[in-house]
């Protein structure tokens, strides 16, 4: 589909959608961001994926990457509470050393690899500068990362633990690192907005979410054009 059609059926749609859903949308737009990305490695609780699905769209990260191995991701929609349809789940799950592509793919992207962990070394959270595109990696609940993925990411990052007890909740995790670098990130000058391309694809595809019978109000639009 061309950019001036695409932009075309976009307005079309907004005639379905209040003004005030509009301005709501673009101001969550204008806040997006894919600079940040957040991966999940073979997670088995539904629940806790489903949790950082959520925790992501809240903090205005675009992308979350869920690695199936020996689980697959089963969104729990009590726990999405209606997060899912905003935030875009890339799965990789193609067989083979689905980490491996995974890792691949941002590399290609520009990302850099980072993966928590409270078992190395790693840069504590206070002292973790996102300077460049960054993807986290959280591994399963039981193991945390695995062989493959603590050798081949970029560096470690660790939450400071001041208790007993070694680690939080893989969902809790997720989010104090979020919570954390995200406000970092909206508070320096870097480049960290989605492009203007990003926002354009965005904005459609939230569109046809929020208008009902989206898909035949635009084959209608398409046709009545095609006369």
């Amino acid at each position: 589909m061309g950019e001036d059609r695409r932009q075309e059926i976009t307005e079309h749609l907004a005639t379905y959608i209040t003004e005030h859903k509009i301005d709501v949308m673009e101001d969550v737009l204008a806040k997006r961001t894919r600079f940040l990305t957040v991966v999940l490695e073979d997670i088995y609780q539904p629940q806790n994926a489903s949790a950082v699905v959520r925790t992501a769209d809240c903090f205005g990260v675009q992308d979350v990457h869920v690695i199936e191995g020996r689980n697959v991701y089963d969104p729990n929609p009590q726990v999405l509470q209606g997060s899912g349809k905003w935030v875009d789940v890339i799965k990789h799950d193609g067989g083979g050393n689905n980490t491996e592509a995974c890792f691949k793919k941002l590399k290609q992207d520009g990302y850099r690899i980072i993966g928590t962990t409270p078992h190395r070394e790693g840069i504590s959270l206070p002292d973790f500068e996102v300077d460049q595109p960054t993807a986290l990696v959280f591994g399963t609940e039981e193991t945390g990362l695995s062989e493959y993925a603590m050798e081949h990411v970029d560096d470690y990052l660790r939450i400071p633990m001041y208790g007993f007890t070694e680690s939080f909740n893989l969902s809790v995790s997720a989010a104090i690192c979020l919570s954390h670098l995200t406000a970092s990130l909206y508070r320096s000058d870097l480049n960290w907005g989605l492009s203007e391309d990003s926002k354009t694809s965005l904005r459609l595809a939230w569109y046809k979410k929020v208008v009902r019978r989206s898909g035949a109000i635009i084959n209608e639009y398409l046709s009545s054009e095609s006369h």
